[in-house]
């Protein structure tokens, strides 16, 4: 924990944690990171929205959870 309780991932800014949360190719792994905390859910919410390609090979993705995904992927040029 840094000064005043706060942990340190804390302190980082959405911007920086978007970009970590783009590094994660796995969808499921996006989903849990986005239930941690509001500003998490910002972070990947950002990091969709920098996605050039989103993939879906190999998921069983229902249309819902696939537009919940998409709507936030403003960038995309590839969808598979």
């Amino acid at each position: 924990m840094g000064w005043g309780g706060e942990a340190e991932i804390d302190r980082l800014p959405v911007d920086l944690l978007a970009h970590i949360f783009s590094l994660i190719s796995c969808f499921k792994d996006l989903a849990q990171t986005s239930c941690v905390c509001r500003k998490w859910r910002q972070g990947v919410k950002e990091s969709l929205a920098r996605r050039e390609k989103l993939s879906f090979a190999g998921w069983k993705m229902d249309d819902q959870s696939t537009t919940r995904l998409v709507v936030h992927a403003y960038s995309l040029k590839e969808l598979d």
